[in-house]
């Protein structure tokens, strides 16, 4: 827990070196004072807590001082390592790369990880995990779209260690020769092996995403709305593969080397071979930080009964985590990282108790195995809830029931796949195995869909700050704790808070801004604005047919934060009691709003006054004689429109002495209609 808090301080605050080495000297005076005799006993824990406080603040310098230089090149001779498989998305190739640049000058970045992303040919879909390669590139920043309620690409990038994007031209690459093999990069292309295995073996759609997810960890093919099904069924952590998965392969290899006696010979021979084919499988699985952490408490288990000694679950689990941080603090931020973990530790803490208290191993093997199932899966979402309810806001209704069937089928899925491993070198042999493994594959995705298509499987939550996830999960701990050492007064207080803190909650909640609005989304592909009404009508503009796969990140995000239904889509020509609109030119609570993505205006002699004038992208013409065809109360550059075409119409705006919002820079504004006729409000802070 110090350890966390340094880490987490020096992150928030940008804590310097020297703090971190003063703190480290007084922790060591401290701990040192704290051994002699005549001192307060607390003195050395005090000393202790502090000293891994320091190293927590002092690991999380080390890191943003690495990855404070920002790329500040043009384009650059580049040599990239791919350290992950390359996946393939739409028309583009993605693969993260550890790329360096020939630069002479000591301004700016030179090195990092970078997402490289390639236009889809049969060169860029060869690409592999430890291919070298060279190009000239020019890196992007990781850089915020700013409209509300999108996902945090800067910081989701800075808790991965991900410094920038480089685009590479089809063609202008050049595979190099020679280059050696790291462990990791080894260890991706035997899991795309293995995923090339199944596909041999017959696995496609469904069952192949799902079989990949429960035994490799690789989810980048997983369908979004089977993703969605697992979710609202409570049974999104069988996806991860973590400390569960690795759980049962334990009990299995456990129960089949059934090696015993008082001889320590015995001992190590099955501690032993039972580790190793845990990280054989960690390895397969393409060696995750999930399945690592999980491999190393297992080994710190097995460990301690090669000696025979017990070593506290809760202290291996600890040491895992202290290791991991040391080497990368930003797991700390990972929600995969936070979620495996405080199940783990609910489970390590919690389950006994409630094991003795049920009197699981009282009423027959069926009523134990069954409670066991039952007391896991309700401690396990209940020690993850704070951490659910601040990214996902819902609660699934339905856990313990999907638990009942999805934990005993990951168990034969995993046995049978790892018979399929074993039996993959007698192709017959491998697909008799494949047909039950294909069947428990498919009755499992199966029975999650009809659970989360159960009448109100889940239901939404109250949005959650980040205290008042941490208040959430202190509560959950005190009344826990209280509860199991039968502390009256402890559960009386920490009950009390609760109440309190939900009565302030409640009484502090707002309503939600109401009124009629329209909002222009910063996005890269075509224009999108988004009309909201009092009711909750609302409708999605733009310039081209609806097109899903490219809205849904930027808008849906603003729908589900603020309860709306889906929209409507509005192009070319439409007209109800609320939008009007006729070949781009839209009408909005008495406000004109003109979109332009091509040079026909060029043929209009007309004035045609506007409020509001969209320049998006295929927008043709000299500005000049736009301002006399569309005199515009307000003019806005929209993000589709390419950095060129921005400039240059920034540049000759500027020439008549007029000013323009540039949506790629300001992100998503607000427009709200007033007497004196409209307001545009700002919906981020990137300027």
């Amino acid at each position: 827990m110090p350890l966390m808090a340094g880490i987490v301080v020096g992150w928030a605050y940008n804590v310097g070196a020297l703090c971190a080495v003063a703190l480290f000297a007084v922790s060591m005076i401290a701990a040192v004072i704290g051994l002699a005799r005549f001192a307060p006993r607390w003195l050395f824990g005090a000393g202790v807590m502090l000293f891994m406080f320091s190293v927590g603040l002092f690991v999380e310098h080390r890191l943003s001082a690495e990855k404070a230089p920002r790329w500040e090149y043009g384009k650059r001779e580049c040599r990239a390592h791919l350290v992950e498989v390359p996946s393939v998305r739409g028309t583009s190739v993605k693969v993260l790369a550890d790329l360096s640049v020939q630069c002479d000058s000591v301004q700016g970045r030179t090195q990092g990880l970078v997402y490289l992303y390639f236009p889809r040919s049969v060169d860029s879909e060869k690409l592999s995990a430890g291919d070298s390669l060279a190009f000239e590139a020019s890196v992007s920043n990781p850089k915020n779209q700013g409209n509300p309620g999108e996902f945090d690409v800067e910081n989701y990038y800075y808790i991965k260690d991900i410094t920038g994007t480089a685009f590479v031209p089809d063609g202008k690459w050049q595979l190099l020769t020679g280059e050696k093999q790291t462990l990791r990069t080894r260890a991706l292309r035997l899991r795309a092996k293995t995923v090339a295995l199944y596909e041999r073996l017959g696995f496609s759609g469904e069952r192949l995403a799902l079989l990949s997810a429960l035994t490799l960890g690789e989810k980048r093919g997983f369908p979004q709305d089977l993703k969605e099904s697992y979710s609202a069924a409570g049974a999104s952590h069988i996806l991860a593969l973590s400390g569960l998965h690795l759980g049962i392969l334990y009990m299995l290899l456990a129960t089949l080397l059934p090696l015993g006696g008082r001889r320590l010979a015995y001992r190590l021979l099955r501690e032993l071979s039972i580790v190793a084919a845990l990280w054989g499988f960690a390895f397969v699985a393409g060696l995750s930080p999930s399945v690592v952490r999980a491999a190393i408490l297992f080994t710190l288990m097995s460990l301690g009964r090669m000696i025979g000694q017990d070593i506290s679950p809760v202290s291996s689990l600890s040491f895992a985590a202290i290791v991991m941080l040391l080497f990368s603090p930003h797991l700390l931020f990972d929600i995969s990282f936070q979620l495996s973990f405080a199940a783990v530790l609910s489970i390590l803490l919690f389950v006994p108790p409630l094991q003795q208290l049920t009197g699981v191993y009282e009423h027959g093997a069926l009523y134990g195995y069954v409670m066991n199932l039952l007391i896991f899966s309700f401690v396990a979402q209940l020690g993850t809830l704070p951490f659910v309810w601040y990214y996902f806001g819902i609660f699934p209704v339905y856990f313990l029931l999907t638990n009942l069937l999805v934990v005993p089928l990951a168990f034969v899925v995993l046995m049978l796949a790892v018979a399929v491993w074993v039996l993959s070198p007698v192709p017959v042999l491998a697909h008799i195995a494949a047909v039950p493994l294909g069947w428990a594959v498919g009755f499992m995705n199966w029975g999650v869909c009809a659970v989360s298509d159960l009448p109100l499987g889940t239901f939404a939550l109250p949005p959650l700050s980040v205290c008042g996830a941490l208040c959430v999960a202190l509560l959950m701990l005190l009344i826990a704790v209280s509860l199991l050492r039968k502390r009256r007064w402890l559960f009386i207080l920490s009950s009390s808070v609760a109440v309190v803190l939900i009565l302030l909650f409640l009484l502090g909640t707002k309503d939600e801004e109401k009124g009629n609005y329209m909002l222009i989304y910063n996005n890269n592909k075509n224009p999108l604005l988004h009309l909201v009404f009092d009711g909750g009508e609302n409708y999605l503009v733009s310039t081209v047919p609806q097109l899903d796969a490219e809205y849904e990140y930027v808008s849906k995000p603003f729908l589900k934060n603020n309860g709306l239904p889906a929209p409507q889509w509005v192009y070319w020509e439409h007209n109800d009691s609320l939008v009007q609109c006729d070949e781009g030119c839209l009408q909005f609570q008495g406000l004109t709003v003109k979109l332009l993505d091509n040079g026909f205006w060029q043929r209009n002699d007309d004035y045609e006054p506007v409020d509001i004038l969209v320049l998006c992208r295929g927008f043709l013409g000299r500005i000049n004689k736009l301002v006399d065809s569309y005199p515009a109360a307000c003019v806005v550059v929209d993000g589709s429109l390419y950095k060129r075409s921005r400039e240059r119409i920034k540049r000759e705006y500027a020439e008549l002495g007029i000013s323009v919002v540039d949506i790629s820079e300001w992100g998503a504004m607000k427009v709200v209609a007033t007497e004196e006729g409209f307001d545009l409000i700002p919906m981020s802070d990137k300027r």
